[in-house]
C-alpha cells in the first residue's frame, strides 16, 4: 500500500450528509484513502437503520473489482443508558433503543430522506436476494472492531467519527492500548464560539452522548475536531443539488451518475428541513460530514487551509448546557481545573471555504464545466 494512502474507519449514522461523505470517500479518494471498515451508531437514525443505510451506500458506491468491506454494528444507546455495571458496554449493541432520540425530522424516517427503498429495490433487481456483495457483517461489535483494527495496523488507522463518540469511547474503555495504536481521530461535532444546532448550547453529535465525548476528549491527544464554527460555512446551494441529477462524463475522481442521483434524491428532504424548519437563511444545505472527511485526509486538509486552535476540550454532561463543548485556549491557570489534566487537541476554527467548495463540487461532478446534456 502506498505510504500516503491512509487507512480509514468511518464511524457513522447515515444520515444524508453522511451519505455524501461516504460517497466522496469511496468513489473519489482511492488514491488517498483505504477504507478498512464502517462502524455504525445511533444518531441521525436508529442504529439498525444506520447499518442498513451503510450497507446500501457501500454497495451503490462500489466500482467493479472492489473488495468487500465490513459494516459493523455499534452502539444503539448512549453510555448513560447502560447499566452502571456494564462499563465495557457489552450490551450497547443489543440494548433497547426505543427511547433514543433520533434526528428523523432532519434526515427522514429512513435516514436517507425517504430515498432508501427506491435504491434498495435497484440493488435487489441487480443482485437478487443475495447479500449485497460489497458489504458484509463482522463477527464483533464496533468498539472491538475499532480496537482490533488499530492493533492490526498500529499507528496507521484514522477513525473518522461522524456521529456520537459512543463506539470510540467503548473501544478506549475495553482496550486501553487503542489509545496508543490509533493514529488519529477526526471528530465531527461541537460548537465552540457559535450556538449549537439542537439548542443554544449543544451540537447534535455531542449531545447524543456527552459522556462519551467528554471521555474521548479527555483521553486522546491525536484528535482533530471540526464543529459548527466551520461546517456551517461550507454549503451546497439548491442549484448545486439540482446539478447532481444531470449526467456527466464519469471518471475516477468524480462520483458516478448513479451515486450522484442517489445524493440528489436523498437531499430533497434534508434541503426542505434547512429552508422550512431550521430557516437557515439560504436556499441550500450545510455539508457537515464532507467537511470532516476533508479534515481526515492530510493532503486535502492542507490544500483547503484548515486553521486550528489547540487546547483541552471538555463537555458539559449535566444541566442546561449538557452537550456544550468548551475549549481551553489559555492552558495556563493559577489553580488546576477540570481542563488541566486533559490533552490538548486540535479544533478547527477556520477553513478556506472557496477551496473546500472547489474540492466538493469537483468530486461531486457539479462544477460548471462538468455539465453536459450529451453524457451517457
Amino acid at each position: 500500500m502506498p505510504p500516503t494512502r491512509r487507512r480509514l474507519i468511518i464511524d457513522t449514522d447515515p444520515g444524508v450528509d453522511d451519505a455524501y461523505a461516504i460517497a466522496l470517500c469511496a468513489q473519489t479518494m482511492r488514491e488517498e484513502v483505504d477504507i478498512v471498515g464502517y462502524t455504525t451508531v445511533f444518531g441521525n437514525c436508529r442504529r439498525d437503520d444506520a447499518s442498513r443505510n451503510a450497507k446500501l451506500l457501500v454497495t451503490v458506491c462500489a466500482r467493479d473489482g472492489d473488495a468487500r468491506t465490513p459494516v459493523v454494528d455499534g452502539a444503539k444507546v448512549p453510555l448513560r443508558a447502560l447499566d452502571a455495571s456494564d462499563r465495557s458496554g457489552k450490551e450497547a449493541s443489543t440494548a433497547d433503543d426505543s427511547n433514543v432520540f433520533i434526528a428523523d425530522f432532519v434526515h427522514g424516517v429512513d435516514g436517507l430522506g425517504g430515498a432508501r427503498e427506491t435504491y434498495e429495490r435497484a440493488v435487489r433487481e441487480r443482485w437478487g436476494d443475495a447479500v449485497p456483495p460489497y458489504a458484509y457483517d463482522a463477527s464483533v461489535d464496533a468498539a472491538d472492531f475499532i480496537a482490533e483494527t488499530c492493533a492490526r495496523y498500529p499507528g496507521e488507522v484514522t477513525v473518522l467519527a461522524l456521529a456520537s463518540l459512543t463506539n470510540v469511547a467503548l473501544a478506549f474503555r475495553r482496550r486501553p492500548e487503542c489509545l496508543r495504536d490509533m493514529d488519529e481521530l477526526v471528530v465531527l461535532g461541537g460548537a465552540i464560539e457559535v450556538n449549537g444546532n439542537v439548542n443554544p448550547a449543544a451540537e447534535a453529535n455531542i449531545l447524543c452522548d456527552p459522556e462519551a465525548a467528554d471521555e474521548v476528549f479527555s483521553s486522546f491527544e491525536r484528535t482533530y475536531v471540526v464543529g459548527l464554527d466551520v461546517t456551517t460555512r461550507v454549503r451546497l446551494t439548491a442549484a448545486d443539488i439540482s446539478r447532481l441529477a444531470r449526467p456527466i462524463v464519469e471518471d475516477e475522481r468524480t462520483c458516478t451518475n448513479d451515486v450522484r442521483r442517489l445524493l440528489h434524491d436523498c437531499a430533497q428532504f434534508y434541503k426542505d428541513y434547512h429552508t422550512d424548519i431550521a430557516k437557515v437563511g439560504f436556499d441550500g444545505v450545510y455539508v457537515h460530514d464532507p467537511t470532516a472527511l476533508f479534515l481526515a485526509v492530510p493532503s486535502i486538509r492542507d490544500a483547503i487551509g484548515f486553521r486550528f486552535a489547540t487546547g483541552a476540550v471538555r463537555v458539559a454532561t449535566d444541566g442546561i448546557a449538557r452537550g456544550h463543548t468548551i475549549l481551553d485556549r489559555r492552558r495556563a491557570w493559577h489553580h488546576p481545573n477540570d481542563w488541566s489534566s486533559a490533552p490538548a487537541v486540535s479544533v478547527a476554527v477556520d477553513v478556506d471555504v472557496d477551496a473546500a467548495l472547489r474540492q466538493l463540487r469537483a468530486r461531486l461532478g457539479i462544477a460548471d464545466e462538468r455539465h453536459t446534456d450529451t453524457a451517457p
